[in-house]
């Protein structure tokens, strides 16, 4: 992923993670009011390491946006101009396993989203956004590495099982 994260447009990506947890700290917190929001958290960070794919074209087109809204609120609501970048993250890479996870991920994902409501859509949608841009920053990336071994393990798992190296 090339685009480098604002302070501003972090300001918007930080802002969608507060409200959908707070949405859930107010709930009842149950695991299962968390998963739309978490799932699409680590869907965004993953599709930032699809570098060349469309996951990772709309990644930097997430980060890109949310630096031109973050510019612009900060601006309008403070007056301040000029915000600085953060340092740029990454969470690493995936193996090419790894890569037919992620897409198997964004097939599953795509059958979950038409099944969801309204809601549950939004939170999927905030989760994605969040993950993509946060993990552009260089402090989030670091929370997130294990998401690219997660699913090189499963990719590997899966190659494994079709190659009958291993038994269900």
């Amino acid at each position: 992923m090339n685009a480098g994260m604002t302070i501003a447009g972090a300001v918007v990506s930080v802002a969608i993670l507060i409200i959908n947890v707070r949405s859930w700290w107010k709930g009842n917190r149950e695991l299962k009011a968390a998963v739309p929001f978490g799932g699409g958290l680590i869907t965004g960070a993953a599709w930032t390491t699809c570098v060349g794919g469309i996951l990772g074209w709309f990644a930097t087109q997430a980060v890109e946006a949310s630096n031109k809204v973050g510019d612009k609120a900060v601006s309008a609501v403070t007056g301040a101009k000029g915000g600085g970048g953060l340092a740029q993250g990454s969470v690493g890479a995936l193996t090419y396993p790894g890569a037919c996870a992620v897409l198997v991920a964004a097939v599953i994902g795509v059958i979950v989203w038409k099944a969801a409501g309204k809601t549950d859509k939004k939170r999927m949608i905030g989760g994605v956004f969040a993950g993509a841009t946060l993990c552009a920053t260089a402090g989030f990336a670091q929370l997130m590495q294990w998401v690219p071994d997660l699913y090189n393990a499963m990719g590997d798992a899966g190659v494994a099982v079709l190659n009958g190296t291993v038994t269900l």
